[in-house]
Order: C-alpha cells, then structure tokens, then sequence
C-alpha cells in the first residue's frame, strides 16, 4: 500500500521530504483553524529547490517529480498541496512556456524562488466551468492594457502575490481569451474576501475584483490563446490532482485496514468479516488499477507523447474511486471515523472537491465523449463488413 514510485526521482522525492521536514501537526492544525496558509511557506518549499527541480526536466520531462511533489505534500497537508500546485504547475508552468521579455523572466525567477506566489483566476461570479462565458474584460490602451472583472474560487489567493487571470479582450468573441499577469497589491485591485469550504480547508479560497491599468508586459502569451493555453496548463493540474487522491486514498485505506486488523468483533478481528474483507480488497483493487493508469500516463509524457485525452480520463475516474474508497475506509471506522479524532472524515471532505475543480465530471465526461463522434476508418469499415454481412440464412 505504497504510493506511486518513480525510482528515477528518489532524490527529488528525499528532497521534498526534506522541505516539510519541520511541519508538524500543531503548525498543520493552525493553518486548517485559520483557514489560510502562511505566504512563507510557498518561500519554505523553494528555498529548498522544490519548485525549481522540478522544472529542471522540463514540463513534462518533470512529470514524474510533479507527481512525487503531489504525493509528499498532500501527505502532509492537503490544502499545501493544493496551493504548491497552483503556483508550480499553473503559474510557473504558463511561465515557463510563455514568458517573454526580461520582466516575465524575472517573474520566473522569482516564481521558482518563491519571492512571488502565483494563483490562478478562471472562475467568475455568474458561470462555471465554461470560459468561454468570461465576462472579465482587457481592453488595448496607449501604453498597456485595461483590466475589469473579477474572478472566484481562487485557491490561495490570501497568500498569493500575483494572480494569472483569464480575460476576455474587447471587441473579440467570446472565445477570444487571454492571460495576464497581475500583482495583487496593484491599486485597483481589491480582494472582497474569503469562502468557508467543506475541504482543504488550510488553504483559503477567495474573490477577488479588479480594475486596473497594466503595463503591455502584463500580456502572457499572445491575445485570443487563452483558452487553448488554459487547456494545456490544465493537463498538469489534473495530473497532480490525481496523485494527490491517490495518496489519500492510500492513507485511507491503510489506516482502515490497520483498524480492521486489530478491532476485535466477537472472537476475532473486523477484517474476519467477508464483508469487510471484501471491501478493503475491492479499495485496494481500484487503487491499484489507477495508480497504473497515472504511471502509464507520466510515461507517455515523458516520451513526449500527448496525454491531454488520458489526464482527462484520468481525473474523472481517479475523483469517482477516491471518493467511494475514503467514503468505505471512514465506514470501517463507524462513528470513530466520524470524528475529528481521526484523519478519515478530513480526507473525506477534501476529496470531494476533485470531483467539481480542475475539470467538473460533467465537463470532462462531455470532453471525452466528443472523442467518441469522430470518425474511427477501422471499426466504421467493421461495422459496414458486419451490416453487408447481415442477411439470412437458407
């Protein structure tokens, strides 16, 4: 019941290790009770070269590391692993990819040093999952850009310097978006202020407005590209939300199977029961399944071969299992996995959000489903074969 293992970044995995080293539980427990993360601890991880070797490889050179970084937090704090991610696979990774020009590049240093904490702003106050509704507006001035908007559901915007928002420019359709990079302490930038969550509650999640002038350095990437750049920095975030449930999952399942083993029921232990038996095993079972699934994905990025279709897969099916494994684990318990005593009832609110962010069920199952209308020469040429074939006997 061990998390997925890539032995080629042993050292990076010690090296993340190394970096939360002196987190203990209290610290983690006063995080969760302010419902913030502290900005120095984004600075912590990269004074120690989490961020920046993780990049080393290259983005998806990387991916085995995103993975081992996903692992490692999440198993020390799940709102820490969702604000590092934020910050490494969206931010650093769109600036990696699109910086252009000494100021962006600076930002990237800065970035992997932790001197600037980076969030990710998609989600507005009247829509969802579909950017293509972003009303946040960049309208072209003499000497920049105009900003207007306001974005929601930012994770970690409390301890954020710097937020990579997505914005439609004016006088363009409405899939004619773009990404700019804006300093949170810009005059005209005000956060209205935060959200109470079920989950992964130690990193805060706020709104924030804006209407501000931005210098044309502002600009990441070219206008109209937002949304095929969103798509792609996606595909990393997915793939960390999934080593990120795994973990949990993991967790879950050994502490479960743990008290299966040593809970006595009548004259023997819980795990006696068929039907608790048959339970863990069948958690262990779809655990197994998918976290070979996340190998055999980082494999084909590696080898530089497009994993876009297989993350989305991915996190559809990895965000159903987790959630049904960490629900069955907490059900071993009974009422002590109820309690707050108990790790189980705080993996099990923190999963639940996988299945709504980075990619909701809906959107990604009508994402993969689009696939299935496309042409396939092979099967339609099987199926026109069978259906010619099709007549009766005499």
């Amino acid at each position: 019941m061990t998390p997925v293992r890539l032995t080629a970044e042993v050292d990076y995995r010690a090296l993340v290790r190394t970096a939360i080293s002196g987190i203990d539980r209290d610290r983690r427990r006063s995080w969760e009770r302010a419902g913030h993360l502290p900005r120095t601890i984004i600075t912590e991880l990269a004074t120690h070269g989490v961020f920046r070797e993780r990049w080393a490889p290259g983005a998806t050179g990387g991916l085995p590391r995103l993975v081992a970084m996903a692992e490692e937090l999440s198993g020390c704090d799940s709102g820490l692993a969702l604000a590092a991610m934020g910050h490494s696979e969206v931010f650093i990774g769109a600036l990696t990819w699109l910086a252009d020009g000494s100021a962006q590049h600076a930002l990237l240093e800065d970035a992997l040093d932790g001197q600037a904490v980076g969030c990710f702003g998609a989600t507005e106050p009247q829509g969802g999952s579909d950017l293509s509704g972003v009303r946040s507006t960049a309208t072209r001035e003499a000497d920049g850009w105009r900003l207007v908007g306001r974005k929601r559901y930012i994770s970690n915007l409390g301890g954020a310097t710097h937020l990579l928002a997505v914005a439609r420019v004016a006088g363009s359709g409405p899939r004619d978006l773009a990404l700019f990079l804006v300093p949170l302490a810009t005059p005209g930038v005000c956060v209205e202020g935060f959200f109470a969550t079920a989950g992964l509650r130690s990193c805060d999640v706020g709104e924030v407005s804006f209407d501000v002038p931005l210098g044309p350095g502002a600009l990441l990437g070219a206008p109209g590209m937002g949304l095929a750049y969103a798509s792609r920095l996606l595909q990393f975030e997915r793939m960390s939300i999934c080593a990120q449930l795994l973990t949990a999952g993991r967790m879950a399942l050994g502490l479960a199977a743990a008290h299966a083993r040593q809970r006595k029921l009548g004259d023997g232990p819980l795990l006696g029961k068929q039907a608790v038996r048959h339970r863990l095993a069948q958690a262990h079972a779809q655990l197994t399944v998918a976290e070979a699934a996340l190998r055999d994905t980082v494999a084909r990025g590696v080898a530089g071969v497009g994993f876009a279709h297989e993350a989305a897969a991915l996190k559809l099916i990895v965000s159903d299992v987790v959630e049904r494994v960490t629900d069955d684990c907490l059900q071993v318990f009974g009422a002590r996995g109820y309690t707050t005593n108990f790790p189980l009832e705080g993996w099990w609110r923190d999963v639940r959000l996988a299945r709504i962010g980075g990619g909701a069920d809906e959107v990604l199952t009508e994402l993969l489903a689009s696939r299935l209308a496309l042409a396939d020469p092979r099967f339609d040429a099987e199926l026109d074969r069978l259906m010619t074939a099709d007549i009766p006997r005499r």
